[in-house]
């Protein structure tokens, strides 16, 4: 087995060097939880839960992680470290495509968007300062007409990405997005083809 979390000189998370960690991240970032010594992530679709737990299974055995309904989890405080010390340091994320990945993961997690994947294009977040930071992330990869919102009846804040730029947008995190790789064979033509996802 390779590097378990905890060894002496694991580097066991690429969060800012590999798409694929950036992507758990983000998936991380919108649907994860964490108490005392566990991390975990929280969600009610399966593929999501199998890819957090392919990560997981890179570092612990497959009989140290826990599944409860739509719950999977580890307890390893190393491995919580790592996540939430790359959280506080995403606003000096400067990789396009690790943004990508990350963004893809946040989409996936707790993003939506209007059947006519134009309208309604949006990432949702408990805190303002998540929000602003990822705000700042999307105009680095070139999204920038983009606005939050804050839904005082459900204590949460929106990131609205503008339906002029939306296609750009799902452009940018189709090669990384469970979600929208579900749907690539059936929307619009102007989103995307089988010729450009091949392609990409």
């Amino acid at each position: 087995m390779g590097n378990t979390v905890g060894s002496a000189n694991a580097n066991f998370c690429n969060f800012f060097l590999k798409e694929e960690d950036a992507y758990i991240l983000g998936l991380w970032c919108a649907n994860g939880y964490w108490w005392s010594s566990s991390i975990g992530l929280s969600n009610v679709d399966s593929d999501l839960i199998l890819k957090f737990k392919k990560f997981l299974k890179r570092f612990f055995p497959e009989e140290r992680i826990k599944f409860n309904r739509d719950h999977l989890f580890v307890n390893s405080r190393p491995l919580l470290r790592e996540f939430i010390s790359a959280k506080k340091k995403l606003e000096n994320l400067k990789n396009p495509e690790i943004i990508r990945a990350y963004f893809a993961g946040r989409f996936d997690g707790d993003g939506s968007i209007d059947k006519n994947l134009r309208n309604d294009c949006r990432m949702v977040y408990s805190r303002k300062n998540e929000v602003e930071i990822d705000k700042k992330l999307l105009e680095k990869i070139g999204i920038a007409n983009t606005k939050i919102y804050y839904y005082k009846s459900a204590k949460t804040f929106c990131l609205y990405i503008s339906r002029f730029e939306a296609d750009n947008f799902l452009r940018k995190i189709l090669p990384y997005s469970s979600k929208l790789q579900k749907l690539a064979f059936a929307p619009r033509r102007d989103l995307v083809s089988h010729k450009w996802v091949r392609e990409t």
